[in-house]
């Protein structure tokens, strides 16, 4: 892998560029030809291209952050509608939820905000590729609803796994643990996630995880998954009532002072 501009580059994109191959640890080269052709003569399947965006190349394809349905479920919310992953972890302005897939950061940007300004969202992903496209492309997305482009800037994206992070957590120190591994799904068979294939980390919830989330969780533990995966089963996780939709929700909620 190896870092470059967009032509023409400004002194702020030059210096984005610069400030990610150091951080990603790979070279960063000054654009000098077209991507593909660099990326040939380099000898590098993946190259990060830093301009108004921050765009991954590899395979022929590019990935860019996108907010996705984020947006969209933002807007029905600001119109006084609920949304579902909000409603069933229980949470409340104010809160701390702790992403442990954070993907392409969607379901965090939703949470952001739905605690609003006193909250906090911790988005983690392993890769740090994905998580520095997710982090600047936060930063900088061009959104026209105030809300939602609030809600992004107030994402923090960490690039770790989410075990290793719980571990360095002390005990209930965030309200809402949220596991997502149903992106991890989505990168084995997409063709748009071509670019980040060999860079992804597509391992399975652990039940260590599981049991790291109780731990520092003061309210609720939720995963999302297909229904019929059996992933709630073997995570301990209430099974689902309804098992006819693509996704469910499954929530293990702390009961008072008591442990879970």
């Amino acid at each position: 892998m190896a870092v470059t501009t967009v032509p023409n580059p400004s002194a702020d994109e030059i210096r984005l560029a610069q400030e990610l191959a150091a951080e990603l640890q790979v070279q960063y080269v000054p654009r000098s030809a077209t991507v593909s052709k660099m990326q040939k003569q380099m000898g590098v399947l993946q190259m990060l291209v830093a301009g108004k965006r921050l765009t991954l190349h590899a395979h022929g394809r590019e990935i860019f952050f996108h907010p996705s349905m984020a947006v969209v479920r933002v807007k029905r919310m600001l119109l006084g509608d609920t949304d579902l992953m909000v409603e069933k972890s229980g949470l409340q302005s104010g809160d701390v939820v702790l992403d442990c897939t954070l993907g392409m950061g969607s379901d965090a940007i939703v949470f952001a905000h739905a605690v609003g300004t006193r909250g906090k969202v911790i988005g983690l992903e392993q890769n740090p590729v994905l998580a520095a496209l997710v982090r600047i492309g936060m930063r900088n997305w061009p959104s026209d609803v105030l809300e939602v482009a609030e809600a992004m800037r107030r994402v923090e994206v960490v690039a770790a796994h989410h075990l290793d992070f719980m571990r360095t957590m002390p005990d209930q120190s965030v309200d809402i643990v949220y596991f997502d591994p149903m992106f991890r799904s989505t990168v084995k068979e997409s063709v748009n996630f071509d670019p980040i294939r060999e860079l992804s980390i597509t391992d399975a919830i652990s039940p260590n995880s599981v049991e790291e989330a109780k731990r520092i969780a003061r309210k609720s533990i939720v995963l999302k998954e297909r229904a019929a995966s059996g992933e709630f089963e073997r995570l301990g996780f209430p099974p689902p009532l309804r098992r006819s939709s693509s996704f469910t929700y499954s929530v293990i909620f702390r009961r008072g002072e008591e442990s879970f």
